[in-house]
């Protein structure tokens, strides 16, 4: 007989707007429900979380504290240091340093 199955949704990335609402490709980005931190993130760590997500790659990123949204969350990522452009070579902390300037 077949085969089904059912599998378990882990979110770890997804991004949102100004309002909280998850966008399909461009907002703030949210790693298990909170913020990451911009120490050591770079255009590896842009893109390896865009491809993480299902996209083949990143435009372009910025830091910043635009929306009043942002410090509703909690920083869950910090340090995310990527070798290359896939999730497999970066590192990072759950513990962080940071604040919502």
């Amino acid at each position: 007989e077949d085969v089904f199955l059912t599998c378990q949704v882990t979110e770890t990335f997804r991004l949102v707007n100004s309002a909280g609402n998850t966008v399909s490709s461009a907002g703030l980005l949210l790693a298990n429900g909170g913020t990451v931190c911009d120490d050591d993130f770079s255009d590896n760590s842009a893109a390896a979380i865009c491809r993480e997500m299902g996209f083949s790659g990143a435009i372009s990123w910025n830091n910043n504290n635009a929306w009043s949204i942002q410090s509703s969350y909690d920083i869950k990522l910090d340090d995310v240091a990527c070798s290359s452009t896939y999730w497999s070579s970066c590192t990072y902390r759950s513990t962080h340093n940071c604040g919502h300037w």
